[in-house]
């Protein structure tokens, strides 16, 4: 017999031993802790849609009070952050996806996996407790905005009512639409300079002027139909303020990464330009409008400024030593301060994907450094914040920077998972997990 079998007759023995020494000693017991229902008051809608009577959604709003649950550790201010209420007890995954809005009306709201929540500044309110196969974005006057997957109609929730809008208003289905993995930042709803709510899709973009939907294809905005399979078309949208102008960037995206695009297209309310701008049949994957008005665009390996008032073209290339051992870049997000520095976070680019290293870079008086590193894009959240005083902040694995002409150095640890920037200036994040997680904010 060999010493395997050996051993698993031995241990055979012990566990029979065991087991009918724990019979002879009674049945063994547990304690199952009942939990308690607080309810959840459904709102009855009692607007008026807006549009001709459209098919009624079936989506009901839920209004909860403030989280009941006791949290093993009372959540506290995160320094220099402010504690604002819990999120105990709200529909949260621990590790995934969490987008903050932070709109006109004051009121914040939190879209996951799982829901979309609203907080009035006195208590949540779950307008939607189920997420899975819609896409969902809040507007700067915060209207909750939902497009299910199979692109049928778009519908919109304020003040406790839901509006729906199909073919009637000139909403045109395409069939499936889902968010490109690649994409750097989620699917959202953009507002012009004239209160026109924009919408991205794969191949068109689409304008709400309160009535009627207005759908640009990509013939109508001067984008050429790409020719290949397998891909997914990502548009990038940017508005100015106090300018009616529109501007589109373009990214092809398939398994390995960025597979280049057709560049960008801006709208004037009266026909589409940029078809011959310089920055060329490209990549764009990060887009930013500052103060001034100018326009920034991330494409790959380089920086382009679009300045208003000269109308001129200016691009800021990587430096090659930038490159290290590197194929070429694509850029996740850029921000200008109110120094006129660019700061902009570049996904590292191999031969096989640009799913590896992150490096963030700063651009003063043309000139480029790197500020800080990391191995793995996903391995935590990063972002770079603009506050209202126009001072740059950064979220990088687990700490929180302010960025300016000092060597880097943080402010304080924080598992922040999502955060956004008030009208104002002021930044809210949602930060920690489970019954720990908090919503927090920074003022300018």
């Amino acid at each position: 017999m060999g010493r395997n079998m050996i051993q698993k007759q031995k241990f055979s023995f012990w566990v029979t031993l065991v087991i009918l020494s724990l019979l002879a000693c009674g049945p063994l017991q547990r304690t199952i802790e009942t939990p308690v229902s607080t309810g959840t008051p459904t709102i009855v809608p009692t607007l008026t849609p807006r549009l001709p009577p459209t098919p009624t959604s079936t989506l009901s709003p839920t209004d909860i009070p403030a989280p009941m649950t006791t949290p093993t550790q009372i959540p506290k201010d995160i320094a220099p952050f402010h504690f604002m209420t819990s999120l105990a007890g709200l529909p949260m995954d621990s590790t995934g996806n969490v987008e903050v809005y932070a709109p006109a009306d004051g009121s914040v709201w939190i879209t996951t996996g799982q829901a979309a929540m609203r907080w009035d500044g006195q208590a949540w309110e779950v307008v939607l407790d189920t997420i899975e196969g819609m896409l969902a974005s809040v507007d700067d006057s915060g209207q909750l905005w939902v497009l299910p997957q199979d692109t049928s109609e778009i519908s919109a929730w304020q003040d406790g009512q839901w509006t729906t809008y199909t073919t009637d208003s000139g909403w045109v289905s395409v069939g499936s639409f889902e968010e490109s993995w690649w994409a750097t930042t989620p699917w959202g709803v953009y507002t012009d300079a004239s209160g026109t709510l924009w919408v991205p899709m794969e191949r068109d973009v689409r304008a709400f002027d309160g009535n009627k939907w207005n759908v640009y294809t990509l013939e109508d905005m001067g984008f050429p139909v790409p020719d290949m399979e397998d891909i997914s078309i990502v548009h990038y949208l940017a508005t100015l303020k106090g300018n009616l102008e529109v501007w589109v960037g373009e990214c092809y995206y398939s398994g390995p990464g960025p597979m280049g695009g057709g560049g960008v297209r801006w709208f004037n309310e009266q026909a589409w330009q940029g078809e011959g701008a310089p920055v060329g049949s490209w990549c764009i994957s990060a887009m930013e409008v500052d103060d001034l008005g100018d326009v920034w665009l991330g494409v790959s390996d380089s920086i382009w400024q679009y300045e208003h008032t000269s109308q001129s073209w200016a691009e800021n290339r990587l430096p090659e030593t930038f490159l290290s051992d590197f194929n070429f870049t694509h850029p996740i997000q850029l921000i200008v301060d109110q120094l006129g520095d660019v700061w902009v976070i570049e996904q590292m680019c191999g031969g096989a994907s640009c799913d590896v290293q992150v490096n963030l870079y700063r651009i003063h008086a043309g000139e480029w450094s790197v500020v800080i590193d990391a191995e793995y894009w996903g391995s935590s959240f990063k972002q770079l914040v603009l506050d209202g005083k126009g001072q740059a902040w950064l979220f990088w694995d687990g700490m929180f920077y302010q960025l300016d002409e000092e060597p880097l150095g943080s402010i304080t640890s924080m598992d922040a998972r999502g955060v956004d920037v008030s009208p104002e200036g002021s930044i809210w994040v949602v930060a920690g997990s489970g019954d720990e997680a908090s919503l927090q904010v920074l003022e300018p």
